[in-house]
C-alpha cells in the first residue's frame, strides 16, 4: 500500500489523537491539525511530522491554514475531518452563527473544498454521527437557541448532507468522500463530558477510520453513509436524502 500522507483535524485529543498515533504506527506520514498549539506541541513531540493550527470556530483561520497547506504540499492523500464540538459555553459565534454548525459543518466544507486541488484521487472522511436531526436554517444562522444535543445532532447530519452532495457532484474527478459514525458513546473527552460515561472502546472508532482512508473495498462508495454501529452502510436520518437541502446548505456554506 505505501505510506500515505494523511491529515487529521482534531488530532490532539480523543479519537483523533488515538487515530493520528495508529496511522503513525502503520508507517504513514501525519499532518497534524488542533486548536491549541501547547497541546499540538505535545503531539509532535510523540509523533513527530507537521502540523498546522486554526480554531475552527473562526473560518478565516480555516481558509489561512488551507492556504498554508496548499503552500507546502502538492499531494495528500487522505483528509480526516475529526474536529469537532458538542458541548460549548458560547453557542454563537461573533458573527451570530450557531458554533457547532460552524466548527462541526461549515469548517471541514471549507477546508476540504481549498484542499480539492492536492486531494485528486485521494480520500475526505467526515466524522458524522448516530445523533442525527433533520437541519433548521434558521437554528444554523443563530436565531433558534437549541440545547447541545440538538445542535451537535443537526450538525452532524448536515456534515452527512454535504458530504453526499460533494461526493455525488465530484464524482471520479475528485476524492472519495465518506461520511462515517465512528461508534457511538466511545472513549472521549467529548462523550465524558456531554454525556457523563467513560465510553466503550475508542479502538472500533480507530480501526474503522483507518479502514476507510485506506482499504480498497471503500472507494466505490463516495457519498456514502457508514454506520459503524452496525458495521455497514445505511441511510442517514430521513432529511439527509433531500439532494435540494443539502444543495442549499453547501450554497449557503460557499457565501461565506
Amino acid at each position: 500500500m505505501g505510506s500515505k500522507t494523511i491529515l487529521v483535524t482534531g488530532a490532539t485529543d480523543g479519537i483523533g489523537l488515538a487515530t493520528a498515533r495508529k496511522l503513525k504506527s502503520l508507517g504513514h506520514n501525519i499532518i497534524i491539525h488542533g486548536r491549541n498549539e501547547k497541546k499540538i506541541e505535545t503531539v509532535l513531540a510523540e509523533l513527530g511530522g507537521d502540523s498546522f493550527r486554526a480554531d475552527f470556530s473562526n473560518l478565516d483561520e480555516v481558509k489561512t491554514m488551507a492556504l498554508n497547506i496548499l503552500k507546502k504540499y502538492k499531494k495528500i492523500d487522505v483528509l480526516i475531518n475529526n474536529a469537532g464540538v458538542f458541548k460549548t459555553s458560547k453557542p454563537k459565534t461573533d458573527d451570530g452563527y450557531d458554533l457547532r454548525y460552524v466548527v462541526n459543518t461549515f469548517a471541514p466544507y471549507i477546508l476540504t473544498k481549498k484542499l480539492l486541488p492536492i486531494l485528486k484521487k485521494g480520500r475526505v472522511i467526515n466524522l458524522s454521527s448516530a445523533a442525527q436531526s433533520s437541519v433548521d436554517f434558521e437554528a444554523m444562522l443563530g436565531k433558534v437557541e437549541m440545547n447541545d444535543f440538538e445542535a451537535y445532532a443537526q450538525s452532524k447530519l448536515a456534515i452527512t448532507m454535504w458530504s453526499r452532495h460533494m461526493g455525488n457532484k465530484l464524482g471520479s474527478d475528485g476524492p472519495v468522500v465518506i461520511a462515517v459514525n465512528p461508534a457511538s458513546l466511545l472513549a472521549t473527552k467529548m462523550v465524558k463530558e456531554g454525556f457523563n460515561t467513560p465510553g466503550n472502546d475508542i479502538n472500533k472508532g480507530v480501526d474503522k477510520l483507518i479502514s476507510l482512508s485506506l482499504d480498497s473495498e471503500h472507494a466505490a462508495h463516495s457519498g456514502d453513509y457508514y454506520d459503524n454501529d452496525h458495521n455497514c452502510y445505511a441511510l442517514p436520518q430521513a432529511d439527509g436524502l433531500d439532494d435540494e437541502k443539502a444543495k442549499k446548505i453547501v450554497e449557503f456554506i460557499e457565501q461565506l
